[in-house]
C-alpha cells in the first residue's frame, strides 16, 4: 500500500532511463484497514485517474495510458456478482526520451 505517492512517483521519474516504462496495476481487491481513505473512496476509473495524475505531477512522462477493462461498470458488476474475475487496470507511463544534441 503506497504512502507518500508524490515522492514515490518523483523518484520513479528520476531513476527511469529515457524511454523506460513504469506500470502501476491494481484490481478492485484490497484490505480496507490498510488502504488510504482516498483510495477506498474511489471507484476503478477514479483510481486510474489518480495514478495518471501522480505521473503527470511527477513530470517527464510523455505517454501515459490506462489499460484494462476494470474501469468498465459492466465488468465491475460482473465481478461483484461472482460471474467474472477481478477488474484489472494498469496505468503505463513512459519517460520522455532526451533529445540528442
Amino acid at each position: 500500500y503506497l504512502e507518500e505517492a508524490e515522492m514515490v512517483f518523483a523518484d520513479l521519474q528520476r531513476i527511469l532511463k529515457p524511454g523506460g516504462s513504469c506500470i502501476v496495476s491494481f484490481t478492485n481487491r484490497f484490505f480496507y484497514e490498510k488502504a488510504l481513505s482516498g483510495w477506498v473512496e474511489r471507484g476503478m476509473a477514479e483510481r486510474a485517474r489518480l495514478v495518471t495524475d501522480y505521473f503527470r505531477a511527477a513530470g517527464g512522462f510523455d505517454k501515459i495510458d490506462v489499460r484494462g477493462d476494470g474501469t468498465n461498470v459492466f465488468t465491475q458488476l460482473l465481478s461483484v456478482g461472482g460471474i467474472a474475475g477481478d477488474p484489472f487496470v494498469a496505468v503505463v507511463a513512459t519517460k520522455e526520451n532526451v533529445p540528442l544534441s
